[in-house]
């Protein structure tokens, strides 16, 4: 049974302009859009109607399951609130990040990767989620147990995205080393005469276990990753003009893992 729904009286943000008009949507793909106004389908009453946001990298995820240093919420509620706080922001794909690999300084950091990647997977697969969500799973790689958790992701579908990080103090977004002592020491988490014995064994891990980590991750990607993750047109969704009230937030189910390129799914937020 064929199902339509046509939005109305939007502005629909083009690649080359914003165009007063129709979109009809059928069987949940995007079937024609059409300048002008219209009297049918639902009226937005000129809210702008947009390509859906692409979140490549979010930590909201981690945040709703550690709220605060030592508390952790059930996975699976810490998910669906997460879902809908990114819906209702116009996110309608979105790559959860998890962190492996257990740094001295934040020992617990990485130990419920695996319990969020499983919620992730139960709830979308359960149709429960308003977003289209896969795994990014991020790898400290100087951390000496990073390569041995990569492992219960390998073989993982629902990973779409790895990347390969090193946040050791002395290079990269803190090359400058006195930059990361005001930044460490002026949030209280070390005196300034401890600092460098808290960054020597940050500095000893990553020249010990850095580059054969990258080569090992990098050599067994996930069955679900590719060179370019996420190649699909994203959904579509709405977002008001300054003098509306931002409409509810929904989106059509799509199938988990999300599939390869194909036209995009109607979505509102």
């Amino acid at each position: 049974m064929t199902r339509e729904t046509t939005l109305s009286n939007a502005r629909i943000v083009l690649e080359e302009e914003v165009l007063p008009g129709s979109v009809l949507i059928r069987d949940g793909l995007i079937a024609d859009v059409s300048p002008g106004a219209g009297a049918a389908g639902e009226d937005l009453g000129g809210d702008y109607l947009l390509p859906g946001l692409v979140e490549l990298h979010t930590d909201h995820l981690e945040h709703h399951f550690t709220p605060r240093p030592g508390v952790r919420w059930d996975p699976l509620p810490a998910v669906l609130a997460s879902d809908a706080q990114l819906t209702a922001g116009g996110a309608t794909t979105v790559l959860d990040a998890v962190r492996i690999g257990t740094r001295s300084h934040r020992p617990d950091a990485a130990s419920g990767a695996r319990q969020l990647a499983d919620a992730v997977g139960e709830a979308a697969d359960a149709g429960l989620l308003r977003a289209d969500h896969a795994i990014h799973v991020r790898c400290e790689v100087s951390a000496a147990d990073c390569l041995d958790a990569f492992g219960s992701f390998a073989d993982d579908p629902h990973v779409r995205l790895v990347s390969l990080m090193d946040h050791t103090p002395g290079q990269r977004q803190y090359a400058d080393i006195e930059v990361y002592r005001r930044y460490i020491v002026g949030k209280g988490a070390v005196k300034d005469s401890e600092f460098d014995a808290y960054v020597a064994p940050m500095a000893e891990m990553s020249a010990r276990y850095s580059g054969p980590h990258r080569k090992g991750i990098a050599a067994s990607p996930p069955s679900g990753a590719s060179p370019s993750p996420l190649t699909t047109t994203p959904p579509v969704s709405t977002s008001p003009s300054p003098s509306a009230s931002a409409p509810g937030s929904r989106s059509s189910r799509r199938p988990w893992p999300p599939p390869p390129p194909r036209p995009a799914t109607a979505s509102r937020s």
